[in-house]
């Protein structure tokens, strides 16, 4: 990782814009929310500390585990902690991809937000390992998981999933983002091609489910997640990075991914995005519960779909259909959120992180350009903060009952293989650019790249901006380049 840096390059100063330096735009921010140090703290205190114990970081390094007791300790399979002994699946000694690439993530994101070069030596390790190791080289695939007691990965490719795919591609498009090494881009290229010529069934209008069947799934199912998480994982984010064939190659992808998703998986009935699409009955709320989760990631991607390829139709349609499902998804007497529409119509008011975090993400977007959505976010935040957020052991909790607001009796625990660093992490990147926009103030991340890039290729996040400052400095050899961004949008 690193490189050597004349030393000219420490006093290095460049300001990009629209040909002006960046001038911060007035506060619009409500009263209790939030502020960007609020986020900060948030990472540092209560995030890092679980993910950056010794128990965390694997062994070797970059080996995460992908389950872990609560109190972040490993997990002793002979004498397990009681919330993973209770869970079959989690007792089985495996390490799983998307959990590893999350983690990833989350360092990377650490670093992004504090510029600790510790973070991004995480990060790397993460993304060294996976490239090593569950990288598919004969087919341009990924392995979904180790098996710790025979070292075998698994399972064949007939048998993997896009959504598994996409998220193997997390962390290191992640960790691409950051550092731009030449070297990384063509594995994420040609797993991208691997999915898309091998899942994408034209019959379907989809990406289908797997290769082969299976007794528990069909491979020509129809799944919101096998779309949807192409453009979370890795495509929203490094398109526009992308040499051109490519980059307009992406753009068509996303936008027939995108007119997939609304075609086929929306119910203009009930403004909500169905998980499975094989019959009209699977796309009502009359017959199948569905999450506000899915629903509200769905219009946030098809929002930046929309900006990044110049069809307003789809800015519009995502931006007003989210605003209603705010509408509906807030608990004013509460403060918080709903988490799915249960079959029939009614409202599951008890809570899981990843869906309070998108919802809190969207509402964020929003209010960025209107600022009356940000009338959701002190209280919302407020809950998440008091609530969600584990204060002895850091991290946040997978699940709350409205009724209590605390964990289930019977939760997951705050790591497995689902839950690892991806959600927590990403919500206290968008709640920091956002409330430092709302507050006027500047949006400071650090980047650690190879060669200073083209200036259209520096970006806060999913998010673009009218002017950014960058300064470089050389940490025992590595250039890392902070940037400031001002008129986030």
């Amino acid at each position: 990782m690193k490189r050597l840096i004349r030393s000219s390059l420490v006093a290095l100063v460049v300001v990009i814009a629209a040909c002006a330096a960046p001038v911060s735009s007035p506060p619009v921010a409500p009263a209790g929310l939030p502020d960007g140090q609020r986020w900060l703290r948030h990472l540092n205190e209560e995030l890092l500390p679980f993910w950056t114990s010794e128990a965390a970081l694997g062994d070797p390094l970059g080996n995460f585990p992908s389950t872990r007791c609560n109190d972040g300790s490993r997990v002793d399979r002979t004498n397990p902690c009681p919330e993973v002994g209770r869970n079959p699946w989690l007792m089985m000694d495996r390490n799983y991809v998307v959990a590893m690439s999350r983690q990833t993530y989350g360092y990377g994101v650490a670093f992004h937000l504090t510029g600790d070069p510790r973070y991004l030596r995480y990060a790397k390790a993460g993304v060294d390992y996976l490239r090593r190791n569950a990288f598919d080289r004969q087919t341009g695939s990924a392995f979904t998981y180790r098996d710790n007691q025979t070292g075998a990965w698994g399972p064949k490719p007939a048998y993997r999933n896009p959504q598994e795919l996409a998220y193997a591609l997390l962390g290191v498009g992640f960790y691409y983002y950051l550092i731009r090494y030449a070297d990384v881009l063509p594995d994420i290229l040609k797993a991208k091609d691997y999915i898309f010529k091998r899942y994408y069934n034209p019959e379907l209008n989809a990406l289908q489910w797997m290769l082969e069947s299976t007794g528990d799934a069909q491979a020509t199912d129809k799944r919101l997640t096998a779309q949807l998480d192409q453009l979370n994982a890795y495509m929203v984010l490094l398109t526009p990075l992308l040499p051109e064939l490519q980059r307009t190659e992406w753009k068509q992808d996303m936008t027939r991914l995108v007119r997939s998703l609304m075609d086929e998986f929306y119910s203009p009935e009930d403004n909500l995005f169905f998980l499975r699409a094989n019959s009209p009955e699977e796309k009502s709320s009359r017959v199948a519960e569905t999450d506000f989760g899915h629903t509200i990631k769905a219009f946030w991607m098809i929002r930046f779909v929309g900006q990044m390829t110049d069809q307003p139709d789809l800015v519009e349609f995502a931006e007003a259909s989210g605003a209603r499902v705010l509408e509906r998804a807030f608990l004013a007497e509460a403060g918080s959120w709903a988490s799915s529409v249960r079959r029939g119509g009614a409202l599951n008011p008890d809570k899981e992180w990843w869906i309070y975090a998108e919802l809190n993400q969207f509402a964020a977007t929003m209010a960025v350009k209107d600022p009356v959505y940000a009338r959701y976010l002190p209280p919302a935040t407020d809950y998440y903060f008091t609530h969600f957020v584990d204060h002895v052991h850091g991290e946040v909790w997978t699940a709350l009952e409205a009724r209590t607001d605390r964990p289930p009796a019977d939760a997951l625990p705050k790591a497995w293989p689902w839950k690892s660093a991806y959600h927590s992490f990403e919500h206290a990147l968008v709640g920091y650019i956002t409330a430092q926009q709302l507050y006027g103030a500047p949006v400071v991340l650090y980047y650690a790249f190879d060669q200073t890039p083209d200036s259209t290729t520096i970006y806060p996040y999913f998010f673009r901006a009218s002017a950014f400052r960058l300064d470089v400095r050389v940490e025992d050899g590595l250039a890392i380049y902070r940037v400031e961004f001002s008129k986030v949008r």
